[in-house]
């Protein structure tokens, strides 16, 4: 990987350039930038190609490289940024296939005009504008987050050395080491009894009072979303769901096919008197909530509006399905109960979670609790789905819960994520100046929500966030109508907190550089 970058020039030339390739370029200063920007990056851990691949893809999303600019050749280019020509060329071709530069016919390349047709490999024709259109930025920035040098603010679950993960690993061992041939077997769709009774103290912890036969096990909180919109949905039906909301949510009404009302969310949860009229006018199939700690926002719906919506969906005989992700995780403030610890709440409200989110992160097992009415027809569409959950995740969970001291292990890791969400929160409010205060500080949960200017332009976002080594998630990640809702969720479950000074400092010039007003940061940002 080439590291060195000279900007030793004559006449704006490095002497190495040859006289033909003069004319490919017609100011040689418009590249000095990007020459200071590689150097000052010269650290990073990111490709050499990627850095020049990203650093010309931000020129083009801002402005400064237009429409129809030629570019230099490939040796051309790399004699200015003195690198190896194999590594500009990666770069062109990377930038080729996003549809953000066309070849010349006679050598060298020009900049693409958004939105004219290219031929991709296999035929298929796309829009340039496409690779970086609102709904792809997301994907994008989370590809980010997993690149070298990257500081990313995406993991909305407790690392690994912050949760139970080691001791539940210590008794997954223990386990196979007695009798672990009952596992190797087939039970029931809805799990192992062993299981469903060890869950009932930790149900009754948050209020939840609920039958072994009630309890489906399922394959993490996904597929409990999945269970009850397969059942209650079909295409063209009607559902309530939040604005923004978790995108797991969005994967499985758009599977359905169904019709999503989008109810903007505010701090006390969606406008109730909305809820009533969507009821009465739409007649939706299915109300979907995240009502603890709501992803992304962090805003947590007060009791008495639970009740009320509870009330509400027994009125309209509509089904609620609750998700329920970290409600453990608060770190001021009383608990609320769930929606479906509310009076009626039995009847009309499917619960679901995971323990992936809490306990032991990526285990993708989890639980989902029937209305009475609904239960042999969830159990059959969980056989049809996939039989049943892991037998053996399941046996060393049951352990885990009636073997450990679990609520002492929440009670650390509260410890742990309050400290973490108060230092983040205080590095942005102070770097971020006056819009600090657009900033949510949730009462619990992994993740903070910058509110941003509606034409806050994402497509600029990822790319100066590309440049700055810093990833987060937009708001078109969370919104079944990209474009309705804008901000960012800031989420540090996976962030190492030393990393925060340096994190906040590049997330901040990122903002101050794309949507911000820059008279009103501080001095804080660089």
């Amino acid at each position: 990987m080439d590291n060195k970058i000279d900007t030793t020039t004559n006449s704006g030339y490095p002497a190495r350039m040859s006289q033909s390739d003069h004319k490919d370029i017609e100011r040689a200063e418009i590249w000095a930038e990007l020459v200071e920007e590689l150097k000052l990056g010269r650290d990073l851990a990111e490709p050499l190609y990627g850095r020049v691949r990203d650093a010309i893809a931000g020129r083009i999303a801002e402005g400064s490289f237009p429409p129809d600019m030629r570019l230099p050749t490939v040796r051309a280019l790399a004699a200015i940024l003195n690198l190896n020509a194999r590594t500009v060329a990666r770069a062109f071709k990377e930038l080729g296939e996003r549809g953000l530069i066309e070849a010349n016919r006679g050598g060298g390349s020009h900049v693409a005009r958004p939105g004219q047709p290219r031929r991709r490999s296999g035929g298929r024709k796309a829009d340039s504008a496409a690779a970086i259109a609102p709904p792809g930025i997301s994907s994008r920035l989370f590809e980010l987050a997993r690149a070298p040098g990257v500081i990313a603010f995406t993991g909305n679950y407790p690392s690994v050395a912050a949760s139970d993960a080691p001791v539940f690993q210590c008794g997954l061992a223990t386990l196979m080491q007695g009798d672990a041939d009952r596992f190797f077997r087939y039970d029931p769709p809805g799990g192992r009894d062993e299981l469903r009774e060890a869950l009932l103290p930790f149900l009754s912890a948050h209020g939840l009072a609920a039958r072994p036969d009630s309890i489906i096990i399922t394959s993490g909180g996904q597929q409990g979303l999945d269970l009850v919109a397969r059942l209650c949905l079909k295409p063209g039906d009607s559902v309530i769901v939040e604005q923004p909301c978790y995108f797991g949510i969005i994967n499985v009404i758009r599977a359905a096919k169904a019709k999503p009302i989008s109810l903007p969310v505010g701090p006390n949860g969606p406008d109730l008197n909305a809820v009533r009229d969507a009821l009465r006018r739409h007649r939706p199939r299915l109300i979907v909530i995240n009502p603890t700690f709501q992803n992304p926002t962090g805003y947590v719906m007060p009791e008495a509006a639970r009740q009320t919506l509870v009330d509400l969906a027994n009125e309209y005989a509509t089904p609620i399905l609750e998700d329920d992700h970290c409600p453990e995780l608060r770190y001021r403030g009383h608990p609320v109960l769930p929606l479906r610890a509310m009076r009626g709440g039995e009847d009309a409200v499917f619960y679901t979670r995971g323990f992936g989110k809490v306990f032991v992160p990526g285990i993708r097992t989890g639980f989902l609790i029937a209305p009475r009415a609904y239960l042999r027809e969830c159990l059959s569409l969980k056989a049809t789905t996939d039989l049943q959950s892991p037998a053996l995740l399941q046996g060393a969970l049951a352990d885990y819960f009636s073997q450990t001291d679990w609520p002492a292990y929440l009670e650390r890791l509260r410890g742990e994520y309050r400290g973490r969400q108060e230092a983040l929160h205080a590095a942005l409010t102070t770097a971020l100046g006056p819009d600090g205060a657009k900033i949510s500080r949730p009462d619990g949960g992994l993740s903070l929500w910058l509110a941003l200017p509606q034409d806050a332009d994402t497509r600029e976002l990822y790319f100066n966030a590309v440049r700055r080594g810093v990833a987060f998630a937009v708001a078109d990640s969370f919104s079944l109508a990209p474009g309705t809702t804008s901000g960012i969720r800031i989420a540090f479950g996976l962030t190492d907190p030393a990393q925060f000074e340096e994190g906040v400092d590049r997330l901040a010039a990122v903002l101050r550089s794309t949507v911000l007003p820059r008279q009103s940061m501080t001095s804080a940002m660089i």
